[in-house]
């Protein structure tokens, strides 16, 4: 009886996968180099030795006397007998030299390399963002920086239907621009724009914020309808005065939806576009008196939600107010110049309010707010959340005990 080389159990730890990664692959190719990442991987329990396995090297039955010689039948049977006994011995001599147990260890050690290689950098159901240049200006390539995990027939039909979806909504609203409307009142550009404006007011605030919990096709129609909408807003694009108004205010509530500084001043950059071909165009005199506006209570609104986040008591006085017409607009100049400004105060009063201890010796006082709002997750075995007997708060929540902790 003899001992087998005992066999071991992998179990791959996905945390240790950039650990992996960084060794130092020449080390791999001398026997003490082996030696150490496979004592890392027994010591991480990666490897785990399992009992070892008994070989049997008894050997084959053969007879010890018998007066009537072996058929041709018998004979083969016990050379084939023989045969595989030595070729088991053979197997475990080998096995058991030190060549064959540094040649095992290197193959462990390739294969978890190679494991974590595969894992960090050709998974493709994994999300990785990419790296995009300042001059990437188009919302299109946001969508490609994630890369889409393994799509199935049912995902590649549904995004066939929403992408020729958008692309039939698009080239009807262009078509309805070129035909002469029947009735007063009645464009299908506006209705369609309209109830998309209805819509994203319904929605609670920041709804769209959290890009992560978004899949790839919704951002991908995100950025479609972004980009048909600021070719609206433009003068000499083919819809009407009340169409482009329309599409800046959605475009409006979008950004003030997604809750991110880059679509705020992307509305600015647009609405700045705007209004300056509308200030050429007034000076040749070919547009009313109507381009360049938007809705002063669709705009206010939206300010006024963004004012009220901040909850800070800062003088209102101060805050800048676009000039409302007798129409019940406002310019688009104004409008984002007044954007601009509440998001510069904004920046201001959240720097103050993570100002250092030397800004705090130099006589910054930094701002209180008057409200505030404390967000809780995380173990409460303790009841240090004061959550009642709840152990675990796996999703934030809104905690009223800390309501006053700025205080």
């Amino acid at each position: 009886m003899a001992t087998m080389v005992p066999p071991v159990k992998l179990k791959w730890l996905e945390h240790l996968n950039s650990s992996w990664i960084t060794e130092d692959s020449e080390s791999i190719a001398t026997r003490e180099g082996v030696a150490v990442l496979y004592s890392k991987l027994v010591s991480n329990k990666e490897v785990v030795p399992l009992p070892q396995q008994v070989l049997c090297l008894k050997g084959p039955q053969l007879p010890d006397f018998e007066r009537e010689s072996l058929s041709s039948d018998e004979q083969d049977h016990y050379l084939d007998a023989l045969l595989s006994s030595q070729l088991a011995l053979a197997k475990m001599v080998c096995s058991d030299s030190p060549f064959a147990g540094a040649l095992r260890k290197r193959l462990l050690v390739l294969q978890r390399v190679f494991y974590a290689l595969s894992n960090k950098y050709h998974d493709k159901g994994k999300v990785k963002q990419q790296q995009h240049s300042p001059e990437s200006s188009s919302g299109s390539a946001d969508v490609h920086s994630v890369s889409e995990r393994p799509r199935s027939s049912t995902d590649a039909l549904i995004e066939m239907g929403v992408r020729t979806g958008l692309s039939l909504l698009f080239a009807l609203l262009r078509q309805s621009w070129m035909m002469p409307v029947s009735g007063p009142g009645l464009s299908l550009c506006n209705d369609v724009i309209h109830t998309a404006i209805e819509v994203v007011s319904s929605l609670p605030p920041l709804s769209l914020a959290n890009e992560s919990k978004i899949p790839p096709m919704g951002l991908d129609c995100l950025s479609q309808v972004t980009t048909f909408l600021k070719g609206v807003t433009i003068p000499n694009s083919g819809a009407d005065t009340l169409g482009r108004r329309l599409a800046s205010e959605l475009l409006l509530g979008l950004a003030a939806q997604r809750g991110s500084l880059r679509y705020l001043l992307e509305w600015i950059e647009m609405a700045l576009g705007a209004s300056a071909v509308v200030n050429t165009m007034e000076k040749n005199k070919l547009l009313s008196s109507q381009e360049g506006m938007i809705s002063f209570d669709c705009f206010m609104t939206i300010l006024m939600q963004m004012r009220r986040s901040l909850g800070s008591s800062a003088d209102r006085s101060q805050w800048r107010e676009p000039t409302r017409t007798s129409d019940g607009l406002c310019s688009l100049y104004e409008a984002a110049l007044c954007l601009f400004e509440e998001v510069c105060r904004m920046a201001s009063d959240y720097s103050r309010t993570c100002a250092s201890p030397d800004s705090i010796q130099t006589g910054d006082a930094p701002i209180v707010s008057e409200t505030c709002e404390v967000y809780v997750w995380g173990s409460n075995s303790s009841h240090q959340l004061v959550e009642g007997t709840q152990e675990k708060i796996l999703q934030p929540k809104l905690a009223p005990s800390f309501s006053d902790a700025q205080t």
